[in-house]
């Protein structure tokens, strides 16, 4: 059973990785952004680098997020099997799961990001080979 404690355990728990969402849907967005302004600007890499200044400050005030609530998910990890069909833990388990949604997405956009400057790369490396 709940007590008040858990109650507002898992609404900051809950309002963290919203936050979190957010952070990672907005980083997928700056990486797609960033994979269409290098191929519009036919491989020139400062075209894009505002950009990757702005997910490097994002990721780390996910890093800092994820520090400052350590805590806490660890005590949630402690009591989560005392909170069965509970509303509040549904709610979580969404935001947890769209979370994860959009990591992978973020994850996916990065690695496409990356196939593309390895191959702008791999170009220059030839030309400046003949």
């Amino acid at each position: 059973m709940m007590d008040s404690n858990d109650t507002i355990l898992i609404q900051d728990l809950t309002e963290m990785f919203n936050s979190q969402l957010f952070r990672y849907r907005e980083l997928r967005d700056l990486v797609r952004k960033a994979l269409g302004r290098l191929v519009l600007s036919r491989g020139d890499m400062a075209a894009v680098m505002a950009g990757l200044e702005k997910k490097k400050k994002i990721l780390e005030l996910i890093e800092q997020e994820r520090i400052q609530y350590a805590g806490l998910i660890s005590r949630y990890q402690e009591r989560k099997a005392f909170f069965k069909d509970e509303p509040l833990v549904d709610t979580l388990n969404t935001v947890l799961d769209n979370t994860g949604t959009a990591i992978r997405e973020f994850l996916d956009e990065e690695e496409q990001l990356k196939k593309y400057i390895e191959g702008i790369l791999k170009m220059e490396d030839c030309k400046t080979r003949v």
